[in-house]
């Protein structure tokens, strides 16, 4: 049997009821996140909105942002409770995501204003219909539909375009992101049916952004686009794009979707996938390269997760096209997943710190700030971006433990991935049906891979064509039939930018490096990155343990270790670095950086 080359094209998400994150550290995670957002207390949650509309307000008010009202991040609590109840199979957390909805809609007036600005607002919005889409609670896209008519009377709209002293829109009164209304009532209008949804969304197209991105630049030119914005939100309104192509079929609005994502992959995102130093889109001009010198904020984690992961779902929805789960990956491995986990008094990790030197991992020192919702949000989204419908089968976007079941024609099929990737180069699958059927498996052939290798049931396939897209297996599957795979995964530096070819991080596959910064001499080579380079300056060594309930295993030591009192530090995936210890992610390998 020969695997092909596939494109995958006609993908749709599995059903995310049936879909299971198996034993492993993105389920600790999950479970970790169920702990905290469902030992909330709904009184606490909702005593502001209650007060503001002198309703009793029993309960007491949350720290930080959440001092007044959490109206900052209810919705994404809300929703994100809906979303996290499926990756757990907690009908609990569903049922406390209704109590919460409800709760919130008994505080609105009779006109249905939520007297929320847009930026709450669209997180309430997104809260609503995750409910009715994930609880299956339809009485939500009522309550949307009350405080949607509400906005359309009330919302300014100026819809001014950001710049760079305005830069997420808000002038002359208030409306920052007001550009990503849009993405909610579409989801809305396309789960309900509801044209009144679709209408409001269209109301909030950022036409004056989104045109600079109905092309790719031609080969060999740069981007041309308005920067200096705020990056997440100005990634996050892709997603509204692209909602409006699944809702309205027009291919011009996937083209921006497309492209936006493909900008910011290519000029951007730092090899972790974060992007947006200082909360900044920058120029392709070097600027994402000098910004490691001196900013301690080189990426907002859990808001630039969240963003992406809904898109990435989008994109390989409408395409089929395997790269648009790249940047999705990156941010799995190094981004929430190397994230500090939420705690219960609000303590949020926010920024990465990506500095040249000497880099540290801390939480936002305010309790629940924006990244305590998007933290929520993207941890209980994880288990829909690993496994993709087709007619003639099932794909494979991500590498992690997870199962799912589903209807091939008339037979019920489960697959498990079995996979300790990345602390081990191989992932396995296991089926099993109630009988004989036959079906196309794909699995996404990452650019990072030097080539898949398959083993069914022990027989060694034919090699799958080694390209950036879908290699498939067709063939009648039955119970018990193992197919392992070994994805390639080897040892690489990409550079920060085109304009810095030598400040580079070291990956193992799409998993960053972080090398240990306690009394230890930077990293540094004789010459360019080349992968013989760095397998001689580099060798893998036994798994060290780890601290924490997602500390990666997988570990490099120098080959040359330097002066006894100052060794070269040795390296380990980022997710395993501890609170507050000293690290480097990027190193300039031609000169290295004591200070």
């Amino acid at each position: 049997m020969t695997p092909t080359a596939d494109s995958g094209p006609g993908l749709r998400p599995a059903d995310p009821s049936r879909v299971r994150l198996l034993p492993g550290p993105f389920a600790e995670r999950a479970a970790h996140a169920a702990e905290v957002y469902g030992g909330l207390t709904p009184d606490d949650l909702l005593k502001g909105f209650r007060r503001n509309a002198g309703l009793p307000a029993p309960g007491t008010d949350l720290p930080g942002w959440a001092s007044r009202t959490t109206e900052a991040t209810f919705g994404q609590w809300v929703g994100g409770l809906a979303r996290l109840a499926h990756t757990l199979g907690d009908p609990a957390l569903s049922a406390r995501a209704v109590e919460l909805a409800d709760g919130w809609a008994a505080t609105l007036p009779a006109d249905g204003d939520a007297r929320m600005a847009t930026y709450g607002w669209e997180k309430a919005a997104c809260g609503l219909v995750d409910v009715a889409e994930y609880a299956g609670h339809t009485d939500a896209l009522g309550t949307l539909a009350r405080i949607t008519e509400a906005a359309a009377r009330t919302f300014d709209r100026s819809r001014s375009p950001a710049t760079r002293t305005d830069r997420d829109g808000r002038k002359p009164h208030g409306t920052l992101e007001w550009y990503t209304l849009a993405e909610n009532p579409y989801r809305a209008y396309r789960l309900g049916g509801d044209t009144s949804f679709r209408d409001f969304a269209a109301l909030w197209h950022y036409d004056a952004y989104w045109d600079h991105f109905a092309t790719r630049p031609a080969p060999g030119e740069r981007w041309d686009v308005p920067v200096w914005l705020h990056a997440y939100s100005h990634v996050n309104t892709f997603c509204s794009a692209a909602e409006a192509h699944a809702a309205t079929g027009d291919p011009r609005m996937l083209d921006i979707a497309v492209n936006g994502l493909d900008w910011v992959r290519e000029t951007q995102a730092y090899a972790t996938g974060g992007y947006g130093p200082g909360e900044w889109s920058v120029p392709d001009d070097g600027t994402l390269g000098r910004a490691l010198e001196w900013r301690t904020d080189s990426a907002e984690i859990p808001c630039d997760t969240w963003a992406v992961f809904k898109l990435s779902r989008r994109l390989l929805a409408a395409t089929g096209d395997a790269r648009h789960a790249e940047l999705a990956e990156r941010l799995l491995f190094n981004g929430i997943g190397a994230s500090l986990p939420i705690q219960g008094d609000g303590r949020s990790y926010y920024y990465a710190d990506y500095r040249l030197g000497n880099a540290t991992k801390l939480r936002h020192w305010d309790a629940w700030p924006c990244c305590s919702g998007t933290y929520l949000q993207a941890v209980a989204a994880i288990p829909d971006l690993v496994y993709w419908l087709s007619d003639d089968g099932i794909a494979i976007a991500q590498y992690l433990p997870a199962e799912t079941s589903w209807r091939q024609g008339e037979t019920e099929v489960t697959l498990r991935q079995h996979t300790a990737f990345p602390e081990t180069d191989h992932t396995a699958l296991t089926v099993e049906t109630a009988a004989p059927v036959r079906f196309t498996l794909r699995l996404r052939v990452p650019s990072w891979s030097s080539g898949l290798a398959l083993t069914l049931n022990g027989e060694r396939l034919d090699p799958p064509a080694a390209a950036d897209g879908w290699a498939a297996v067709d063939r009648e599957w039955r119970t018990g039939d193992r197919l392992e795979v070994t994805l390639g995964a080897g040892l690489h530096a990409e550079a920060a930018d085109r304009e810095h070819p030598l400040r580079a991080a070291l990956l193992h596959g799409p998993v960053v490096l972080a090398q240990e910064g306690v009394f230890s001499a930077p990293f540094s080579l004789d010459g360019p990155p080349s992968p013989d380079a760095l397998a001689a300056a580099l060798r893998r060594t036994d798994p060290d343990g780890g601290d924490g309930p997602f500390a990666a295993r997988l570990r490099y030591e120098p080959t040359d270790r330097g002066r006894e009192e100052q060794p070269v530090g040795a390296f380990r995936a980022l997710s395993g670095v501890r609170e507050r210890a000293p690290h480097r992610v990027y190193h300039d390998l031609d000169r290295p950086r004591f200070i």
